[in-house]
């Protein structure tokens, strides 16, 4: 038993320490999260059973910082605390932009499109009109 009470703090100082050096990217932040909370535990629990309590005490305070951190990280990326009249982290592209994008790859894409329907159509003409239809019935041409 005096192994465990020895053992516990620092198990519990390691989780916190993982929690911290996860906490302050978006990515890990969910990480830092969960393995904050969990440390967090285990050093209550470890200061509850007694033993090495200033280590247990430092696990709690840095997965205490650790949750926090990670929370305003998550709520951060979120968007949460940004007004109306800031500007998104993404800028929304205009109708504009939006149109002239799509046309582009129209037109990349036109003789392509146009080759791959003259060979369908041919397709359909030479096996009298069932390209495109499964045997069953259930096929739609389009």
């Amino acid at each position: 038993m005096a192994e465990e009470r020895s053992r516990l703090p620092l198990l519990a100082l390691g989780f916190a320490a993982a929690a911290a050096l996860s906490s302050w990217n978006p990515i890990s932040a969910p990480f830092g999260l969960a393995v904050g909370l969990a440390a967090a535990g285990l050093a209550v629990r470890a200061l509850r059973k007694g033993g090495a309590r200033k280590v247990s005490a430092v696990a709690l305070a840095l997965s205490v910082a650790a949750v926090a951190a990670s929370g305003i990280v998550l709520a951060l990326t979120a968007g949460i605390g940004r007004g109306p009249g800031v500007a998104p982290i993404v800028a929304e592209p205009g109708r504009e932009d939006v149109g002239a994008d799509l046309d582009a790859a129209a037109e990349r894409t036109r003789a392509a499109r146009e080759r791959a329907r003259a060979e369908l159509d041919a397709l359909e003409r030479a096996e009298g009109g069932r390209a495109g239809e499964r045997k069953d019935g259930g096929g739609e041409k389009q």
